[in-house]
């Protein structure tokens, strides 16, 4: 209950400065005092037998955690580029994330994921420009489309069971929920919404809906249980965004297709993913925060800042997989066959390749996003040929792909037409 209570108690706060307009450190002050739910442990029905349950394990530790330093990590840049809206948003949506990873029943979760996608859509509204009003209402329509669903499924498990219990789901309701999940998380042909709103949302917004927003998806999906049916879903969900990333022609695009490409290797090991989603969290962080310094144009040249360079540098090692990054260590042990590891890390080397410029300059800027790239530092992971595949396929990338530039872009037709067909198919046969 001290969870609960504590976490009303920052909804008070963030509206409190909010209405005195005094936002500007809010989202790293609510994001710091959140350090103190990580030690809180418990298994408690609030409302009845089967009702509203939440608890706190392992799984929503790692989770929690991620929410707290990818906050930290955008919100440091907020303080620059201050917007009274935005830092209300990404302040609410911290402490509502904080309450989902703590659900356990099906309509609480439920209840949180549209709650979350409200405050999503305003915080993409919150910008300026027109694009971002129309990037709102496509993630809007997709996620609408994807909660129903879902709701359907958590309909028909009541019918059943007479409880939104999130243990034992079997049949037809199952595969409802599941598919809606994938869809809202951005998987393959469910979501392609996601390179959309990645690259056409603030910088900041984008960060934060890479390293945990999306992400976050995955915590009731792991709740329900991802078996081995998405082991291949996982796979060609990370050749279809490594593949699109290697093309892509925006910078931002690039990235939001590389997010796709992840979290399929999320899928292939659903005990991990708690770990891995808090340093892919941290790297897609540093990586879209780097946009608003860098060129998106990847037909164009691009300047680094000597600290910003090495950050990106370490970010992108640690997404491929190489020797003595984290990213390299979760990698080996979500993959448990060698060869399939190496296929995987040169793939990601190889989009990885075609960001980095010669064009680097000394100066102080950008240090801190620098430090906090050095937590995907592990230097007790060292796997030489992790080093060799990665270097190589970097420098192919760079000489051979650098070049290979295409923009690419789905209308909303387009994303809502595979995300019910992809939902039918996978409901249907509960295999893709």
């Amino acid at each position: 209950m001290n969870f609960v209570i504590y976490s009303i108690f920052q909804v008070v706060i963030v509206s409190f400065f909010y209405i005195l307009k005094k936002t500007k450190y809010l989202p790293l002050f609510i994001s710091l005092t959140s350090i103190y739910l990580l030690f809180q442990k418990f298994d408690i029905y609030l409302i009845g037998y089967k009702g509203v349950h939440i608890v706190s394990d392992s799984v929503s530790f790692y989770f929690i955690l991620a929410n707290i330093i990818c906050t930290v990590i955008v919100s440091i840049q907020l303080t620059r580029f201050h917007n009274l809206n935005t830092n209300f948003f990404v302040s609410l949506t911290h402490i509502i994330l904080n309450f989902l990873f703590i659900s356990n029943d099906l309509f609480n979760i439920y209840v949180l994921l549209e709650t979350l996608t409200l405050l999503i859509v305003l915080l993409i509204l919150s910008g300026e420009k027109f694009e971002y009003k129309l990037t709102g209402l496509k993630y809007i329509f997709a996620s609408t489309v994807a909660m129903n669903i879902y709701l359907i499924g958590v309909g028909i498990h009541y019918y059943k069971t007479g409880t939104f219990d999130i243990q034992n789901l079997s049949g037809i309701s199952e595969l409802l929920m599941k598919s809606a999940l994938i869809s809202k998380a951005g998987i393959f042909l469910f979501g392609l919404w996601l390179p959309e709103v990645y690259s056409d949302s603030e910088v900041e917004v984008s960060a934060l809906l890479s390293s945990v927003y999306t992400q976050s998806v995955l915590f009731p999906l792991i709740r329900i249980g991802i078996g081995k049916d998405f082991y291949f879903l996982g796979i060609i969900t990370f050749f279809f965004g490594a593949i699109f990333a290697l093309l892509s022609k925006d910078l931002k695009k690039l990235l939001a297709y590389s997010s796709m490409s992840q979290l399929g290797l999320m899928l292939l090991n659903p005990v991990i993913a708690p770990l891995y989603v808090l340093i892919h969290g941290v790297s897609k962080s540093i990586l879209f925060l780097s946009t608003r310094y860098i060129e998106r144009n990847l037909d164009k040249e691009r300047t680094f800042s000597i600290f910003l360079f090495l950050a990106v540098f370490i970010s992108f090692f640690s997404q491929s997989g190489i020797s003595f990054t984290l990213g390299g260590y979760l990698k080996e042990q979500i993959i448990s066959s060698k060869m399939l590891s190496v296929i995987f890390s040169f793939v990601t080397s190889l989009y990885a390749g075609k960001v980095f410029s010669r064009n680097i300059y000394y100066s102080k800027d950008h240090f801190l996003l620098f430090l906090f790239s050095l937590i995907l530092i592990y230097p007790f992971f060292v796997d030489f040929i992790s080093l060799f595949v990665v270097l190589t396929g970097m420098f192919v990338g760079k000489v051979v792909f650098s070049k290979v530039n295409i923009e690419f872009r789905f209308s909303t037709e387009i994303i809502l037409t595979f995300m019910i067909f992809s939902i039918s198919i996978f409901s249907l046969f509960g295999v893709i």
